[in-house]
């Protein structure tokens, strides 16, 4: 297969965060991957490790694959040889994201989070002024 050359001017990138990776050049694999726990918890101090991943199953499961590898037949023919940008510009990259210029030849990416709050139980005793 006949690869192309990318030529970018200008990339800025604000925020890189969570297993994200900027690549510049070919590569062969990456597998970034991140798991996250998003707590919201009401008047309390906690620490991670009030909340073992293992007690999820989003963090357990099996990911689901493609159990069959799907083959297209095509022909290409490259007009250019290069493909040209100008500038990129991304405000934030996250989870195990990829941004790359150039030829990667296998990505195994995964990101599980599991997002919950836990509030406080409400006051028996309050009374609201508008109900009186």
């Amino acid at each position: 297969m006949n690869k192309r050359i990318s030529r970018v001017g200008d990339i800025r990138v604000i925020s890189l965060i969570y297993s994200s990776i900027i690549e510049i050049g070919d590569a062969v694999e990456a597998t970034p991957n991140s798991r996250a726990l998003a707590v919201q918890k009401e008047g309390a101090i906690f620490t991670d490790r009030d909340f073992p991943f293992n007690e999820f199953p989003v963090f357990t499961e099996p990911y689901p694959y493609f159990s069959k590898k799907i083959t297209i037949d095509q022909e290409r023919v490259p007009c250019n040889p290069y493909i040209d940008v100008k500038s990129v510009h991304i405000e934030g990259i996250s989870s195990s994201s990829i941004l790359q210029v150039g030829n990667l030849e296998y990505l195994d990416a995964e990101s599980r989070v599991k997002h919950f709050r836990i509030l406080r139980e409400e006051n028996d005793d309050h009374t609201d002024e508008n109900e009186q």
